[in-house]
Order: structure tokens, then C-alpha cells, then sequence
């Protein structure tokens, strides 16, 4: 994975305009992109009281992102899976940000058999579900719930950067939030005090929009079958 240009130290500015862009900008419709809900519809997907279970906001969540979740896939994340589901969620501390997990505790927290690979596959539809849900959807659902931890995989900026499957996307991001004593964190917040958005996001949410804007802006698409 190589981090763009648009996170060089030098392109703070830059950066924070297009953070501001998406979360301010009003689009030919008159309003501001829907996306720019996503974090807060409903007061988040992590706030008191939703934080472990899936709720219809979450859903509603992801359809501000332009996700479209199919009705065998609401029954089971609303209901069939409903308990096991909400296990899951209360093994993973709400205000756990990536980049303070250690490398020793990784495995435990997003490693294999993790609860969030483990709730990762449900969402899917691997562990007995009567759907099939994308990854990128996948991704954004478990950003909606822990947005400090999970980061969204987007097949767009998966293309813009190079980066890897969806799961092995966090121990790539684990990777670069923890270098060099965290300087990529440190750099997006700095650069989210200068976008002054209404409302401040996670270090991940942050980052995501920033490389979703550039990509678009450098002209790269998804194609066909990326979000398989």
C-alpha cells in the first residue's frame, strides 16, 4: 500500500479542503452530499444504547453512503443474528482507536477468529446467513459501529492506493498508523482542525473521505466485481 501524495506533510492544506469540501460542500441538488450523515445519523452507530446491536438507523446509515442492503440481510442482522451479534460488539471496547492497539494485542482484537472477523463474516453471510453482503458494505457497517477501530474498505481508493483485500487492509492501516510514532495520526488530526468540519470524526473516517475525494478527483473508478 503507498500513501498518496495528498498526506504528505507538505499538503495539509489541501487535504483539509477536500475533508471540508465533503462534509460542507452543496452539491447541484442544494444540499450537502448524504454521505456527509453518515457519522452522525442518529447519533452514530456507536453511541449509548446502540453501540451493541444493529439497529434499522445503521442501515438507513449506510443506504447515506449509497448502500442498498437487500431484505434477507435486514432480517438477519436485525433479527436471525441479532443475538449473537450483540456478543460480539460488547467484546469490542467502543473507544478503541486503531492506532492504539499493539502489536501484541492485534490477534486478539482484529486477528483471526477476532470478534470483528468473526462479526466481519456474519455481516458477509458466511456463518449461516441466508444473504450475501459485499465487503465494502461489510466494511462500512462495522465502521458505523466502532469508527475508531474499523476502517472502511472502498474498492476506489483500494485502487487509488494500492492496497490490499479488505481484511488485510487493517493490519496494513494498523501498520502505517503506528509508525514512526504515530506522525499519520498526528497529520490528520492536525488536518481536521484545519478543515473545521461541523462535526469532528474519527482519525479513520477522516482518512477515508480524504482518499475517497482524491481518487475521485484523480479520476480513478471502481469496476465491475471489486466489492466481491
Amino acid at each position: 500500500m503507498d500513501l498518496p501524495a495528498i498526506l504528505d506533510a507538505g499538503r495539509a492544506d489541501a487535504a483539509a479542503d477536500l475533508l471540508h469540501r465533503y462534509y460542507t460542500q452543496k452539491l447541484n441538488s442544494g444540499h450537502v452530499r448524504t454521505g456527509a450523515r453518515f457519522d452522525t445519523w442518529a447519533g452514530g452507530g456507536d453511541s449509548p444504547g446502540a453501540a451493541n446491536r444493529i439497529t434499522a438507523d445503521d442501515l438507513l446509515a449506510l443506504s447515506l453512503l449509497g448502500e442498498d442492503i437487500k431484505g434477507p440481510a435486514v432480517v438477519g442482522l436485525l433479527e436471525t443474528k441479532a443475538p449473537e451479534i450483540g456478543e460480539l460488539l460488547e467484546l469490542i471496547p467502543v473507544t478503541l482507536e486503531l492506532a492504539d492497539v499493539t502489536g501484541v494485542e492485534y490477534v486478539h482484537v482484529l486477528g483471526k477468529e477476532s470478534p470483528a472477523w468473526l462479526l466481519w463474516d456474519i455481516f458477509r453471510g458466511y456463518r449461516g446467513g441466508q444473504w450475501r453482503m459485499g465487503a465494502t458494505k461489510t466494511s462500512k457497517l462495522l465502521a458505523r459501529k466502532r469508527p475508531k477501530l474499523i476502517p472502511i474498505w472502498d474498492p476506489l481508493v483500494a485502487r487509488s492506493i494500492g492496497a490490499g483485500t479488505s481484511l488485510t487492509q487493517w493490519e496494513e492501516w494498523h501498520a502505517l498508523l503506528t509508525a514512526d510514532d504515530r506522525h499519520l495520526v498526528r497529520h490528520l488530526a492536525a488536518v481536521q482542525d484545519r478543515a473545521a468540519l461541523p462535526v469532528r470524526v474519527s482519525t479513520l473516517r477522516a482518512m477515508d473521505v480524504i482518499l475517497w475525494m482524491d481518487a475521485k478527483q484523480r479520476g480513478f473508478r471502481a469496476a465491475p466485481g471489486d466489492d466481491d
